[in-house]
């Protein structure tokens, strides 16, 4: 288990960022976290930049920290109003990853101008919201010490008797406090936790999260089978948790749309040694001819390859995956053509890794990548056209995050660009 953010979730700098990467995002600060225990209150008056001619209004908040915990209240509070005491649970002393510390300053940022929006504009009647946040890293420690002082500061929200908590940042520090409050019927949204054990609803009954999942790619896929009508599709899926509930997903939501799981068979289940070949030999035997791969990664490109030499994608079947991979699929093929070509010129050839039925490799291959080992052992050593074989009835679904141009958002990032970084 790791506080640093998932692996998932795409670096800002590898898509249309909000700010450029290298620009500063105006955030709070670190110094605000820390673990005073005076119950001193943080008054931000009115502050003048000179160089930029921008006058900073006052913080609307005032900040207090006690035990551990940074209490944010509004200044204004008409004494007849109620309380909510929401909390927040991040990462703020997380300094070894700067992923993970940028997703947490700048969420934090993008809380509290909510909340100041809240309070400010009454969108709670007679009410009003306080922040309680609590860092789920206080401490540069890792393994038991780490999950102890995560569950810890968990504790120590509820005790505050918070009506909801927003956090975590990654998806394993996230389930540790997704299921405590789950079982005390808590709500809990994370907007960073990506893990697809998350949406297990008899565990997590109580949490949500504003960050897409890749158990979104099984609605894309069923809304697609539905409006080419086609009735029935098979599902070739890897024998991990994204795999399985993905391949679930599709199984249970396919009904619902009046489709039908034709098959469905696990494949890569011992990593690159498998024998990819004889799981979708099995699943194309069942005479299914539209095939979802649920997987990604090394597993997705192997059995896109594979199934392409072993001729079953043709004209007359359709295969669908995730992700927008057209480009590590080429590299993927030009790798297989490269290691059929160098075992088909070698006199005499060398003989190829054998692999038993239990889809164990013997010998010295243990290092043998999925790709390479499938160009080895294939009974059809023939290059692959790239452009004739995935040309036409190949399809992948991805998603974007891309908002820009979207009026709520852009006034959203204005806004969120111009926060005092002292708030």
């Amino acid at each position: 288990m790791s506080a640093v953010a998932d692996h998932a979730l795409a670096d800002p700098s590898q898509q249309t960022p909000i700010t450029n990467i290298n620009d500063p995002i105006i955030t709070p600060t670190t110094d605000n976290y820390n673990n005073n225990t005076t119950g001193d209150i943080l008054d931000n008056s009115n502050t003048n930049n000179n160089d930029n001619n921008i006058i900073i209004d006052e913080n609307p908040f005032n900040i207090r920290h006690e035990n551990g915990s940074t209490y944010i209240t509004p200044r204004v509070i008409n004494e007849t109003w109620t309380e909510l005491k929401v909390g927040v649970l991040l990462p703020f002393h997380q300094k070894a990853d700067p992923w993970t510390e940028r997703l947490t300053l700048s969420g934090a940022s993008a809380i509290r101008m909510a909340v100041n929006e809240i309070n400010s504009q009454q969108l709670l009647p007679d009410a009003y919201i306080t922040l309680i946040e609590r860092d789920s890293f206080p401490k540069d420690v890792d393994g038991q010490a780490g999950i102890t002082q995560a569950v810890f500061s968990t504790v120590s929200l509820i005790q505050e008797g918070v009506i909801g908590v927003i956090g975590d940042i990654s998806s394993s520090w996230t389930s540790l406090s997704a299921l405590m409050t789950s079982t005390l019927q808590i709500p809990q949204c994370s907007f960073t936790a990506v893990a697809t054990s998350l949406s297990d609803k008899t565990q997590y009954g109580y949490f949500f999260r504003t960050v897409p999942t890749k158990l979104l790619y099984a609605d894309a896929a069923l809304a697609f089978l539905v409006s080419q009508g086609w009735p029935s599709f098979g599902i070739l899926y890897t024998d991990d948790d994204l795999g399985q509930q993905l391949s679930e997903s599709l199984i249970m939501k396919s009904k619902l749309q009046g489709v039908h799981v034709q098959a469905y068979q696990k494949f890569y289940e011992d990593g690159p040694q498998s024998n990819i070949r004889g799981s979708i030999d099995i699943l194309m035997s069942s005479g299914v001819q539209i095939v979802f791969v649920a997987a990604e990664g090394e597993a997705q490109l192997a059995a896109f390859t594979i199934a392409g030499n072993m001729g079953h994608i043709n004209n007359n079947t359709v295969w669908a995956g995730m992700g927008r991979i057209t480009d590590e699929l080429y590299g993927a093929v030009q790798r297989f053509n490269t290691n059929v070509e160098k075992r088909t010129s070698s006199s005499p050839p060398p003989p190829p890794p054998q692999v038993n039925s239990n889809n164990k490799n013997k010998g010295n291959n243990t290092n043998t990548d999925a790709i390479t080992l499938a160009a080895q052992t294939t009974p059809r050593p023939q290059p692959i056209s790239f452009n004739e074989t995935f040309a036409g009835g190949v399809f992948f679904f991805d998603s974007t995050l891309e908002l820009h141009g979207y009026p709520p958002y852009d006034e959203f990032v204005d806004k969120w660009a111009d926060l005092d970084s002292t708030m």
